[in-house]
């Protein structure tokens, strides 16, 4: 015996044209519930099966009919004995609504959103709405700074990926303080009051003391006209001779709501580029593709590797999604992060951290803030 699919068994029990076509016997029960709805919906019916209808209901009623099933009939064509037969009693369709529309049925419970159902046990896989993933190190508000940070033992600034660990960066928009929150948890890494210094065009260094306990910054960064800094990426350590930690990190003000609506609005697409902070030898590049549904795609480039992914954008959150990794990245393992800041008209980039298996090379954890490649935004179709 043959499956056919739902929708094969949907149309040929629902479609009223199906039942209705020129030429289809018809039950004496199903002429007379025909010709009742023909007679307020011309619709209902081809006028030629109308017409034979009437014609058929005339023969029959100068032969012996039993009279009780008829009346039963005339009432409710599925209380006859024809009604297995008939295109108006739907058995175990009853739920399922004809092409030509639908009357509610008081005596049935609702039917939630569908996707795949099993005719033979009523089962159904509900329809779920698409949920962006939740970032891994949480989300960034619109208009408020954000940024990222890896985090090793000792003054090296780097380490193994195994021995490397991110959290959430932020630093005072004067570059004299700055936090990391680990994203394991635990004590944030608080800077004592630090001292700036400019260290040639677009870099600053900035460092303090209290007791043993020393902190430090050097940064390349970009300012506004006050020297408060917009969008900033390099190094800090902080703590003791003994227990400092230190690291890389990437930090900006992020997109601002208003700014987000402005470029979804617009259906453009913007191109970053620029060295990870980890390993420099790593390029990554990323483009955006704002819209209803904004969406990213980036690749990263080693002498010794590649790899690329995309995923969704959620106000000013990038994020990963498994099946749009490469094929030599073990999805399950991986995730990329990040965010978008700075505003239309200043400096502008993506600051965010990669943390991916690639096949032949192991784990690899980085960090980076690509800048915006100026001149290269387009209008998506």
């Amino acid at each position: 015996m043959k499956t056919f699919s739902l929708l094969t068994v949907l149309f040929l029990f629902a479609s009223p044209l199906a039942a209705t076509a020129a030429g289809a016997p018809q039950s004496d029960a199903d002429c007379a519930a025909l010709i009742e709805r023909w007679a307020t919906d011309p619709k209902a019916a081809p006028k030629q099966v109308i017409n034979d209808c009437k014609d058929q209901l005339a023969q029959a009623a100068a032969l012996p009919v039993a009279a009780a099933p008829a009346r039963i009939a005339a009432v409710d064509p599925c209380a006859g004995p024809g009604a297995a037969d008939s295109v108006l009693c739907w058995g175990p369709w009853a739920s399922v609504a004809p092409a030509a529309g639908f009357t509610e049925d008081p005596s049935q419970q609702p039917i939630p959103d569908r996707e795949i159902c099993d005719a033979r046990t009523g089962q159904c896989q509900p329809l779920l709405a698409a949920v962006p993933p939740e970032p891994p190190l949480g989300s960034c508000t619109p208009g408020t700074p954000c940024g990222f940070a890896t985090i090793v033992s000792g003054t090296a600034f780097t380490d193994d990926a195994e021995d490397t660990a991110f959290g959430r960066f932020d630093m005072a928009p004067d570059s004299t303080r700055f936090s990391i929150a680990p994203e394991s948890g635990g004590e944030n890494i608080e800077s004592v009051a630090m001292t700036t210094y400019a260290d040639g065009p677009g870099y600053i260094r900035a460092s303090g003391s209290e007791g043993d306990i020393l902190s430090y910054l050097n940064a390349s960064m970009e300012q506004d006209g006050e020297g408060q800094a917009l969008i900033a990426s390099d190094l800090w350590a902080h703590g003791t001779l003994e227990s400092a930690r230190s690291g890389r990190f990437a930090w900006g003000v992020a997109t601002s709501q208003a700014g987000l609506d402005t470029l979804n609005a617009g259906n453009v697409s913007l191109n970053f580029a620029g060295a990870m902070g980890v390993d420099p030898a790593t390029v990554g590049s990323m483009t955006i593709a704002f819209g209803t549904n904004p969406t990213w795609t980036g690749s990263w480039t080693n002498p010794a590797y590649s790899f690329g992914a995309g995923g969704t954008v959620s106000g000013a959150d990038l994020i990963s999604q498994p099946g749009q990794f490469t094929s030599n990245v073990n999805a399950a393992q991986s995730f990329v992060q990040g965010a978008l800041v700075g505003e239309q008209g200043g400096p502008r980039g993506i600051a965010h951290i990669i943390d991916v298996t690639v096949e032949g090379q192991g784990r690899i954890k980085d960090i980076g803030l690509l800048r915006e490649v100026i001149g290269t935004s387009v209008i998506n179709p």
